[in-house]
């Protein structure tokens, strides 16, 4: 819980520079093409807040400098489902026993495989329905953003630091792509119910922005 709220505040610290940054131009942008969405403009910036909050989760915190000294080899694990060996090892599951149901349901390996399926799921839904991407490509987009994150596991912060501080498995890779997916996959469900984002385009001055408004 520590490390995620101060994953959280290291996000917000990073949007604030961020959007300090694009918030002009992207504003100036949309009022010379006359036209602005208010919707698609926060969900926009609750996505760049949610990827930053992703990032500083798998990233830090850093390894201190004693820590960085020792690192020395690239740690990644090549074993599809591994997850599943890890379950029947380590939680107190007892097929005759119902009394060890709820307790291994509640293990840290079941709960870093659910965390590993949700983290990714706020992406697919967002390349759903505000960038209309269909499944295979969300698919796709959720493997290569799970991809980076991996590699960067692998390689000590893309090569900051001479080994890896974080392990690359590839059961987190197929997690995170399921999430991304299972995303797309829920926004398409619910596509019949939600309104179109171009619904909440805003054109000043014009007939149409007028009759939206009224």
């Amino acid at each position: 819980m520590t490390n995620l709220l101060g994953s959280i505040r290291l996000a917000g610290y990073a949007f604030s520079l961020i959007a300090a940054l694009v918030a002009v131009p992207l504003f100036c942008r949309q009022v010379r093409a006359r036209c602005f969405n208010w919707v698609r403009t926060a969900f926009g910036g609750l996505f760049l807040f949610y990827v930053l909050c992703v990032l500083a989760l798998v990233f830090f915190p850093l390894p201190d400098a004693a820590q960085a000294a020792k690192l020395s080899t690239h740690r990644i694990q090549l074993v599809p489902f591994q997850f599943v060996a890890d379950f029947l090892r380590e939680t107190p599951l007892v097929l005759s026993d119902a009394r060890t149901y709820l307790p291994a349901l509640l293990d840290r390996t079941v709960l870093q495989v659910v965390c590993n399926i949700l983290m990714l799921l706020p992406f697919g839904m967002y390349l759903r329905y505000v960038c209309g991407l269909d499944l295979g490509k969300v698919a796709l987009a959720s493997l290569a953003f799970s991809a980076f994150i991996e590699l960067g596991q692998l390689t000590g912060l893309f090569f900051v630091f001479r080994g890896s501080y974080r392990l690359c498995d590839v059961d987190d890779l197929m997690l995170n792509t399921l999430g991304g997916l299972l995303g797309g996959e829920l926004v398409r469900a619910l596509e019949a119910y939600l309104p179109p984002l171009d619904a909440f385009d805003r054109f000043p001055g014009s007939a149409l922005a007028m009759q939206r408004l009224g």
